[in-house]
């Protein structure tokens, strides 16, 4: 029961099979930072944290392009080969981007989905986890911009328009 709630949760549709079919491979993905996302053949999957040391997510066998994402680094892609009944392990570290530069504004996002992807412009910029309290944001120039809350496996639950303002905060919700 577990393991079927956690597959109807959080791994796509598209690469869920049942734990009793033999035909699916498996995919450890260990990224520093742990935070970055993890997409699968271009669609969102989930945080890399949830795939480092014990978890590991059902995949269809095949050749598939992984992309891991962190706003603060240079973006990473890797090929791997999935085998049915075999586990296909990913270590990779991401590296740095320069600092931002000033003036800023803060932008939040509230959604029950803490595990969703938050996409700014069509780029991957966190999870909704790290930008949803009172002590969280992410500081962005001022600008209009496109702001999207994806689910794994690519649904959209949430897209509109925000204007960032230097020295304020904005609320997306």
């Amino acid at each position: 029961m577990k393991l079927t709630l956690l597959l109807l949760c959080l791994a796509p549709a598209m690469f869920v099979a049942s734990a009793a079919d033999s035909s699916v491979g498996y995919l450890k993905v260990k990224v520093s930072p742990d935070k970055a996302g993890v997409f699968v053949d271009g669609q969102y999957f989930g945080p890399a944290a949830r795939f480092a040391s014990t978890e590991k997510y059902l995949i269809a066998p095949g050749k598939h392009v992984i992309t891991m994402v962190d706003p603060r680094c240079e973006e990473a892609t890797a090929t791997v080969q999935i085998e049915a009944g075999k586990t296909a392990t990913i270590n990779q570290t991401l590296k740095p981007l320069p600092e931002p530069k000033e003036p800023f504004g803060t932008l939040k996002v509230i959604s029950k989905y803490n595990l969703a992807a938050v996409m700014i412009n069509d780029h991957f910029v966190g999870h909704v986890d790290e930008f949803d309290n009172a002590f969280q944001g992410l500081l962005i120039n001022p600008g209009t911009y496109s702001v999207r809350i994806d689910l794994a496996g690519g649904q959209t639950v949430l897209s509109q328009q925000v204007t960032i303002t230097a020295g304020k905060t904005s609320v997306v919700q």
